[in-house]
């Protein structure tokens, strides 16, 4: 199923045509993704995608530039930040090596993040091409994406959070007319704050993204993540992620269950990811609670 989709982002069709190598991809909800490039030498164009694409350099670029007519009209460089609207035609040549970031999303997600983030109608705003740009916010997101291990059991989670800031980031910078800074005030009720944490305290052991754990209150992922920090102190994957190590910590000192058992049943796609984590949060490995 990820490779079906994979193939068909039609950028990532013509990064391969060009020559490029994908390193990661990390397929995110509802057809998002990220993935990180390698490149050396080639043309690539882009003819029309029907998906927006986010691009990020991240080592080198200066020797890779826009096309038009035959001629540069543009260089890269390290942070260097390029939006492909959907639609959107480009030609590129590249005379050196570089590596980039891409996240790919949809309009659906564009059109989304207007009606929950700024409650307007989803067709009053489009995406503006913007190519080998410096935008210091995003190209810091992206330095975070490069440094990230994507393959830990709890970076879906993260990485699903970062995705809906970047769609705000971008729809509020590089749309078609202006929007207000969009404005999340206050926290949840005490009686909300209750429910919230038995819930997620019952479901450690399932998937808990952005996505799901909005839906349980109505909200919309960016309004959701907001009013959680401000409630409970923390990001809702680091407070899920916090919760499943208290678990597994109290599971280790109580019963005589396997290591992989207790991971899995806490929410950790393997033993070793759990034992990364443990160690991680708790100084020791996991091994040590139990003797």
């Amino acid at each position: 199923m990820a490779a079906d989709r994979e193939q068909s982002r039609d950028i990532v069709t013509a990064l391969t045509r060009a020559g490029a190598a994908p390193r990661r991809l990390l397929e995110l909800n509802e057809g998002r993704a990220l993935a990180h490039w390698h490149n050396e030498r080639g043309e690539a164009h882009y003819e029309r995608p029907r998906h927006h694409a986010l691009s990020i350099y991240t080592r080198g670029g200066e020797k890779t530039s826009r096309q038009v007519n035959g001629r540069a009209v543009s260089q890269g460089f390290p942070g260097a930040v390029c939006l492909f609207p959907a639609g959107s035609q480009s030609k590129w040549r590249i005379d050196g090596p570089f590596e980039f970031l891409h996240f790919y999303f949809t309009d659906q997600d564009l059109h989304r993040c207007i009606e929950t983030t700024w409650d307007r109608e989803p067709g009053s705003l489009a995406l503006e091409e913007r190519y080998q740009i410096q935008d210091e916010v995003i190209a810091k997101a992206g330095q975070l994406l490069d440094l990230t291990d994507w393959e830990t059991a709890d970076q879906p989670q993260a990485m699903d959070h970062l995705a809906h800031w970047l769609i705000v980031q971008l729809a509020g910078r590089y749309g078609t007319r202006a929007l207000p800074e969009p404005a999340v005030t206050g926290r949840f009720s005490k009686a909300r704050q209750r429910a919230l944490s038995e819930r997620i305290e019952a479901s450690l052991g399932q998937l808990l993204d952005l996505a799901t754990m909005a839906g349980w209150t109505n909200l919309s992922p960016y309004h959701f993540a907001r009013l959680f920090r401000a409630s409970f102190g923390l990001a809702p994957y680091q407070y899920v992620q916090e919760r499943r190590l208290l678990k597994a910590r109290r599971r280790l000192a109580e019963s005589a269950d396997k290591i992989t058992v207790i991971a899995l049943e806490c929410g950790f796609g393997d033993a070793s990811q759990f034992s990364r984590a443990f160690r991680k949060r708790f100084g020791i490995p996991p091994s040590r609670v139990r003797s």
